[in-house]
């Protein structure tokens, strides 16, 4: 399983990301950087330099970088 950890360039989302990673999990950081460093994002993590309040980017990275694909075509509005 991928997970997105909104926030994952700042300083407990950084730590959760380690976290995941060491637990065999696959993850997706999606993050604006207004206050998180993308020098903490680990270089095999997918960073995503975004606003979770921007919908197209949110569901693009979704899409993209993670197998949700399938669970998306049943959100409304996200066909």
């Amino acid at each position: 399983m991928t997970w997105m950890v909104t926030g994952g360039a700042g300083y407990i989302g950084a730590h959760i990301v380690r976290s995941l990673k060491e637990h065999g999990h696959g993850v997706v950081v999606l993050d604006d950087l207004s206050t998180g460093e993308s020098r903490k994002v680990p270089a095999d993590v997918p960073l995503v330099e975004a606003s979770v309040l921007d919908r197209v980017a949110v569901e693009k990275a979704l899409r993209e970088l993670s197998p949700l694909e399938q669970w998306l075509e049943t959100l409304p509005g996200m066909q």
